[in-house]
């Protein structure tokens, strides 16, 4: 059931806004995070930073979604990562500025809980949104991290103004981007987020449910059994799984094979632009011609770009851009449809702790890929590595066609 039109808008208006704000602090002191790092402790340390913030993002994702559960309400758990966010942007900005990386890297952890929030949003926007539109309510708010990645650049000078005025170098002046996007998401949330999407979703399913026998919500293992469920987590998993494996490594072998480093910066921007600006066409496919196509044609592409991408020569820039570009549109069309099927699948009432778990096991194979990745890389090279990321595709890709009878969507 879809909510009234006026309560939908002003709520799917408050979750762009919010996902905006909070993506535009997340993108900006992520890119900074290796520089300060490698500033205060030396280049061997540089990854630190994101692989502590992509950790903190994690393990919040359980506590929050239980967060939300227990109250009945998007609202709070929401506002709660974007503030914990602040904190660690504030820890960020004090960690520069007394040249201590135990602070900053203390900041950074907390800092990737922005991240938390900004994908649960994706499910708030579902609540309010009937099934037949879910799809493109979840691929408008994870374009909106689209937005954010193009206007925090565009801040930069400002930042570098405030940070000299307070003692911040230049690097470092991105936590204050952040600051301000994080209050400003959790501002946002605690304002405007009214009425909660998650109590207006439960409260119209009880409404639809009147005249007719009470469903007893189900355990979380027995909403785990679900088939569509089990193909939802394969399909979020193992696709943030390979996609993170694949082109997290992508720097190192554009670098050995002789690209500079502006080459690469575009390289790696149209890759992120693939993951996101695909959004709304992947959310559009997934209503008009379900979500198991939708899954299958994510998964075809993504096999499509590893096998471009490993075949090819490395001299072949074009070529290998493209692949990368590619790589990030078959990942988007994986995750909206992905996503959109494990919220069909559960309840209003069952929602929130299995979405939490789903982005658990997302973001945890997401930092396992980026660490098998380049241990793949270094000991059988950029072709070989491509070639498990293909074979991993299959796996939900045959799980999708095998299940496909039972688990229409």
């Amino acid at each position: 059931m879809d909510a009234p039109v006026p309560a939908r808008r002003k709520l799917m208006v408050t979750l762009f806004a919010a996902q905006v704000c909070g993506s535009t602090g997340h993108s900006m002191s992520l890119a900074v995070g290796a520089i300060m790092a490698a500033d205060l402790a030396g280049n061997r340390w540089s990854g630190l930073p994101v692989a502590l913030g992509a950790r903190g993002a994690a393990l919040a994702s359980w506590p929050l979604a239980r967060l939300m559960d227990r109250t009945g309400q998007r609202r709070g758990g929401l506002a709660l990562g974007y503030g914990i966010a602040v904190i660690g942007a504030i820890l960020g900005v004090l960690g520069v500025m007394i040249r201590s990386f135990p602070v900053m890297l203390a900041g950074m952890t907390l800092f990737g809980i922005s991240n938390t929030s900004n994908l649960l949003a994706r499910y708030a926007a579902a609540d309010v949104t009937a099934v037949a539109h879910r799809g493109r309510a979840m691929g408008l708010i994870v374009w909106g991290s689209t937005l954010g990645a193009l206007i925090g650049p565009n801040l930069m000078g400002p930042a570098l103004r405030a940070g000299a005025y307070i003692g911040v170098s230049g690097p470092g002046s991105a936590f204050l981007i952040s600051v301000i996007g994080f209050a400003l998401a959790s501002l946002l949330v605690v304002v405007f987020l009214r009425p909660d999407p998650l109590a207006l979703a439960r409260k119209l399913e009880t409404a639809a449910e009147i005249g007719r026998p009470i469903a007893t919500p189900r355990r979380f293992r027995a909403a785990l059994a679900d088939v569509r469920v089990q193909v939802a987590f394969a399909t979020l998993g193992i696709g943030q799984f390979v996609m993170i494996s694949t082109t997290s490594t992508s720097p190192v072998y554009l670098h050995d094979h002789g690209y500079p480093v502006a080459l690469i910066g575009i390289a790696v921007s149209l890759h992120i632009g693939g993951m996101y600006v695909a959004s709304p066409l992947s959310g559009w496919l997934s209503d008009r011609f379900g979500r198991m196509p939708t899954i299958m044609l994510g998964a075809l592409v993504l096999i499509a770009a590893i096998i471009i991408a490993g075949v090819v020569p490395g001299s072949s820039r074009s070529t290998v851009i493209f692949a990368l570009f590619l790589n990030g549109v078959g990942w988007n069309l994986t995750f909206v449809a992905g996503s959109a099927l494990l919220t069909d699948a559960l309840s209003p009432s069952e929602r929130a702790s299995v979405q939490g778990f789903a982005d658990l096991v997302l973001q945890m194979m997401g930092a396992l890929g980026s660490t098998a990745g380049g241990m793949i890389l270094g000991i059988w090279g950029f072709a070989i590595l491509n070639a498990v990321g293909a074979a991993l595709v299959l796996g939900p890709l045959a799980l999708t066609l095998l299940r496909r009878p039972v688990a229409r969507a």
